[in-house]
């Protein structure tokens, strides 16, 4: 009787950093697909930053608002004609004391046509 006032609350423990290591690995993944998104649209023939920071604003809304807390987007013309697309926010908490921050980066070519002198 003893034994199972130390391991229940132990085994109890366990299962909630397991469950808070899978939402923190869902919502990684939401904003990696998020900021690959945003990348493709603000990067395609036509589109613009704004657009792209829209979509993974919208791809978050829609896929991972209950994961993704306090989700922010920031989008940046690189020198070079290169676009930087910046996900991040929190995963949702099981733990109230644990806040665990996700975020992701996607660098790439704006697609344009030149016209060669």
């Amino acid at each position: 009787m003893v034994e199972a006032v130390i391991v229940l609350p132990a085994a109890m423990l366990v299962v909630l950093f397991a469950v808070q290591a899978a939402l923190w690995a869902h919502a990684a993944t939401l904003v990696q697909a998020a900021a690959g998104e945003g990348d493709q649209v603000a990067r395609a023939l036509g589109g613009s930053v704004a657009s792209g920071e829209a979509q993974a604003r919208a791809f978050l809304r829609d896929s991972g608002s209950a994961v993704v807390t306090d989700p922010q987007v920031t989008t940046s013309v690189l020198a070079g004609g290169m676009v930087q697309m910046k996900v991040s926010g929190t995963a949702e908490g099981v733990l109230p004391w644990l806040h665990l921050h996700v975020s992701a980066v996607r660098i790439g070519p704006l697609q344009e046509f030149r016209v060669s002198g």
